[in-house]
């Protein structure tokens, strides 16, 4: 299966005409190219919108943008549907019953649409934009592979992961948006963690470049990956595809699904199922 990774530029666009035509040639590319089977935008991908409104304080600005998400829902989902795609449209602030969330929405080529929100929240998000944390997890079976969706600080926590790979996933997608290299590499190293201990393939697709006039978003660092087990099968670091650090680019990278289910009966070691349940329910 193959999967493309958008690592976005997160510059201020000409327009909003000028913002989606440039999600759309990504989404054209890796199908039309490439034959991907799943699209990953990142974390909060939609924040250049702000750029070209006046500027406003930061609380101010992600609730303008939660005013759009459903403009940014109808377009990604039309994209999935023109090019018979899943996209995993990275995530959006919404506002429900006065709460704001961050929501990554997944939409299918048949109109499926599935929504994932963002379990733990970053202190800056609660400081700079009020956001509360989301329930539930959601599991998408495209009928080619099962996969979940971790925003960004949620693969910093083991328990999601375990419990989507106890719900049968076979691939976690990622979409994060982190300011400097060490807050990539807190989001990176744990997603590569988290397919070492649930034998699964990773996605990340994170955000880069500079964004002047937002305000608590104007910084970003990424170096988006496809990361798998570390065994035989696998690359030997568990690296299937690594985008350029801080430059934008659509990474490609192919996941051989079956040689990954082989693994987690047959592996050199099979943490999915060596886990000691009586030790640790």
């Amino acid at each position: 299966m193959r999967i493309a990774s958008v690592q976005w530029d997160m510059r201020r666009p000409e327009s909003s005409d000028a913002f989606f035509e440039r999600a759309a040639y990504f989404v054209e590319t890796a199908v039309a190219d490439y034959a991907a089977k799943l699209v990953v935008f990142p974390e909060y991908f939609t924040l250049p919108l702000l750029a070209l409104e006046r500027r406003m304080r930061a609380i101010d600005g992600i609730r303008t943008l939660a005013g759009r998400t459903d403009e940014v829902n109808g377009r990604l989902a039309a994209l999935a549907g023109g090019h018979g795609v899943w996209i995993v449209a990275g995530s959006q602030p919404v506002l429900r019953d006065g709460r704001l969330l961050n929501v990554a929405f997944v939409f299918g080529p048949r109109g499926e649409r599935i929504e994932q929100p963002k379990l733990h929240i970053t202190p800056w998000e609660r400081e700079a934009w009020d956001v509360a944390g989301g329930e539930g997890l959601a599991v998408i079976d495209t009928g080619e592979v099962t996969f979940g969706v971790q925003i960004c600080y949620d693969v910093e926590f083991p328990e999601p992961t375990r419990a989507l790979a106890e719900r049968g996933i076979e691939l976690l997608v990622v979409p994060y948006c982190t300011d400097d290299r060490r807050g990539h590499l807190r989001v990176t190293r744990c997603a590569m963690a988290r397919a070492v201990e649930n034998q699964l393939a990773v996605v990340t697709a994170g955000c880069v470049g500079h964004l002047p006039r937002v305000p608590a978003a104007n910084l970003h660092f990424a170096e988006s990956g496809v990361f798998t087990p570390v065994d035989l099968a696998f690359p030997n670091d568990g690296i299937a595809a690594l985008a350029q650090a801080g430059q934008e680019q659509l990474l490609i990278a192919e996941v051989d699904l079956g040689v990954l289910r082989a693994s987690r009966g047959e592996g050199t070691v099979t943490p999915l199922k060596d886990r000691r349940r009586d030790l640790f329910p």
